[in-house]
């Protein structure tokens, strides 16, 4: 079982140490989730509680169901003030589908024909590398200029 699990890592941030202990590098996890399904009673999550923002998903008979876009992978809600910059987020993502999207068109689909990174500008979000489209999936982050935004992405952790 840890075998399958560890093998299915996408990012490999999973490894066995000697004493066949379970060993996670979370600089490279991407919180995708799988080895928790797979293994809900040898691994916790945590004890922070908070919210993962996913943009775009829908259900479709023809295609099946689609995941939304990570936009946010992460935000705590312990106080009154991080609700408020959750309705907040989301009263600005409501504002710019309105402004942006052509009739019938849903959020998804608008983010797909705008790109992401234009999306995130216009909501006025950070880039993060943590922000997947699919599960065990590369980042979905454009390339150029990838170094000037890891670079900002590490000072913003720093400062934090």
């Amino acid at each position: 079982m840890i075998d399958n699990v560890v093998s299915r890592c996408p990012t490999n941030a999973l490894s066995l140490n000697d004493d066949d202990t379970l060993a996670v590098n979370n600089q490279d996890c991407v919180r995708c989730m799988h080895c928790l399904n797979v293994m809900p009673k040898a691994m916790s999550p945590g004890d922070d509680k908070g919210v993962t923002i996913l943009i775009g998903g829908k259900r479709t008979l023809k295609i099946g169901d689609l995941m939304g876009t990570v936009v946010v992978p992460f935000k705590k809600l312990e106080t009154e003030e991080d609700w408020e910059e959750l309705v907040e987020l989301a009263e600005e993502i409501i504002d710019f589908w309105a402004e942006n999207a052509l009739e019938h068109e849903r959020c998804g689909e608008m983010i797909e024909r705008i790109g992401l990174v234009n999306f995130l500008e216009g909501i006025d979000v950070d880039v993060d590398p943590n922000m997947i489209a699919e599960p065990r999936q590369s980042s979905y982050v454009r390339m150029d200029g990838w170094d000037d935004e890891a670079e900002k992405w590490f000072e913003r952790q720093a400062e934090a």
